[in-house]
């Protein structure tokens, strides 16, 4: 991942794909994006998947801890998470293999499977 390679056109790409997501959680994509700072990671994905879960499981994203089990305790199905997972994707600018997707049951599985992914 080079961020020369993000163009002013992948930037608005990346905002129209995230646009009903927080503002916030879109800034730190593209910062993510521009910079490749893991650090990012943990908030891009929490923004994202805050905008998928019903509004009242939102606030047990806030200072989530990475036991959560995206199923039991966020209520998404197999369909939602392909869609967090396609989201993510566009937000780190890499792909994720559907058998990868299979291993990836709690908050902290997704984070640290991409924190290994970008950092690979």
């Amino acid at each position: 991942m080079n961020s020369e390679n993000f163009t002013q056109e992948d930037e608005a790409n990346l905002r129209e794909s995230l646009k009903r997501c927080s503002p916030e959680t879109i800034e730190k994509a593209v910062e993510f994006r521009k910079t490749h700072n893991p650090e990012l990671v943990g908030p891009v994905v929490i923004g994202i998947i805050t905008r998928f879960v019903e509004p009242d499981k939102r606030e047990m994203l806030k200072n989530a801890p990475d036991t959560i089990i995206m199923t039991d305790d966020l209520g998404l199905d197999s369909l939602t998470m392909v869609e967090i997972v396609l989201a993510v994707e566009d937000a780190i600018g890499m792909g994720i293999d559907n058998d990868e997707i299979q291993q990836l049951r709690t908050l902290g599985d997704i984070k640290e499977f991409i924190r290994r992914k970008i950092t690979a």
